[in-house]
């Protein structure tokens, strides 16, 4: 899994399964199995040895702890290809020391077309939430993205499927958020609620043969419906806090 960077062709380094990942991110995964009790559906369907583009809602919440429990399910005990996580950077959240120092573990990349290509053509998948803060400050379990076609793009000029994914639990893991200057937050309860996570992945969704703008928009649509519909049979499935199975 642990590659070299191909600077010719501007590539970045392979997903790196380094020590601080053996020593303390894959051990904080497993202590996040016990903690929110995951069931995944519909893995099956995704491709073991080929790069995807996967897209979800962005969670309500800041801590990234269902995106790790999430390469955990999909690639790290499973052998299909690692993901990369697409993000803005320089946000507040980046400048909380602990969490900074979880994202820069766990292989994300900046969420630009250019470093999304090359993580693709490199052999790698991508995660993209397309809602981006519309979702991360929206209605609980409602998608929102209009107008975005970045990852339909990514898709298109890589040849690499789109699979949409739901997270039944993800925004149900603070209950409370109290808006703060700017564009800040502070989330209740600080630690999410051991929410019962199910991972819902629907079935990859070829791109068109083109990047053309109306082709890309006729594709989003389509990769909208399916996902709005994934998370609503994943939001009906939903376990309850306490004595979920």
């Amino acid at each position: 899994m642990i590659g070299p960077p191909d600077r010719a062709a501007g590539r970045p380094e392979r997903f790196p399964r380094t020590w601080r990942q053996r020593a303390f991110i894959a051990p904080l995964a497993r202590g996040l199995k016990i903690w929110y009790r995951p069931r995944v559906h519909g893995l099956d369907g995704v491709p073991m040895d080929r790069p995807v583009v996967y897209v979800a809602k962005h969670p309500r919440g800041y801590l990234y702890l269902e995106v790790v429990l999430l390469g955990l399910l999909t690639f790290w005990d499973s052998g299909r290809l690692p993901f990369r996580t697409m993000e803005k950077r320089g946000t507040s959240l980046h400048r909380i020391p602990g969490l900074r120092w979880l994202r820069s573990q766990v292989g994300t990349i900046e969420a630009t077309e250019e470093a999304g290509l090359a993580a693709l053509r490199g052999g790698e998948s991508v995660l993209v939430f397309p809602g981006g803060t519309r979702e991360l400050y929206g209605p609980e379990d409602r998608l929102d993205w209009r107008g975005r076609l970045g990852f339909t793009r990514l898709s298109a000029l890589s040849k690499a499927p789109v699979v949409p994914v739901a997270i039944a639990g993800a925004d149900q893991q603070h209950p409370v958020r109290l808006p703060l200057r700017g564009k800040s937050s502070l989330w209740l309860p600080p630690f999410p609620l051991p929410v019962p996570l199910d991972y819902w992945f629907g079935a990859p969704l070829e791109p068109p043969a083109t990047a053309e703008p109306e082709p890309l928009a006729a594709f989003a649509r389509g990769v909208s419906a399916a996902a709005t519909a994934l998370l609503e049979r994943a939001a009906l499935s939903q376990r309850p806090l306490w004595g979920g199975a």
